[in-house]
């Protein structure tokens, strides 16, 4: 019903007057829809989470946007695929390991902080060219993320230590065994 209110929605009058700008929305919409579905349902496989929650954010933004509902055109709102990127790499991993892992939350916050960057370039918000700005803060960059990187090991290995994994009784029963044989 969600995925078909937000079709309705797009298709309504007032929109854009191309086909394939009205359509390509959809298309994400019920893809997404789709794998989320058969995740959540029979696979349980965070790589289909990850394309259903990507096409599904994407489809539904980019839907608003051709629409008219939020201000502004595609060619500006791009960077937005990058930030929902960054969303569901990061719901994808927390689904899989049911705890934050480092191998999924550094790329979904650099992801996430690369969007944001281009959004920036992509509104003018920050002036000048993107070649310069990389140029000139690189090694700020290369070194926020060798920080970045440490603290979030530094928490995982934290976080790491509330779990205690117990030995099953079947060892225990082994090793009273051998005990008694005096082996």
């Amino acid at each position: 019903l969600i995925t078909a209110g937000f079709i309705m929605f797009i298709l309504s009058p007032g929109g854009t007057d191309s086909l394939v700008m009205t359509a390509w929305p959809i298309v994400g919409i019920i893809f997404g829809a789709v794998f989320l579905y058969f995740t959540l349902s029979f696979t349980h496989n965070s790589f289909h989470l990850f394309l259903g929650i990507f096409c599904s954010l994407s489809g539904i933004f980019f839907g608003l946007v051709t629409g008219g509902v939020i201000p502004k055109t595609l060619h500006e709102w791009w960077p937005a695929s990058v930030i929902f990127a960054s969303f569901a790499l990061f719901a994808s991993g927390f689904y899989k390991a049911c705890k934050l892992r480092i191998a999924y939350t550094f790329p979904a916050v650099t992801l996430l902080l690369f969007g944001i960057v281009f959004l920036l370039f992509s509104f003018r918000i920050i002036p000048g060219s993107f070649k310069s700005f990389v140029l000139t803060f690189i090694p700020f960059f290369i070194i926020s993320s060798g920080i970045f990187m440490v603290v979030l090991f530094l928490l995982q290995q934290k976080y790491n230590q509330f779990y205690v994994e117990e030995e099953s009784e079947e060892i225990d029963i082994d090793e009273e065994e051998l005990f008694d044989k005096g082996l």
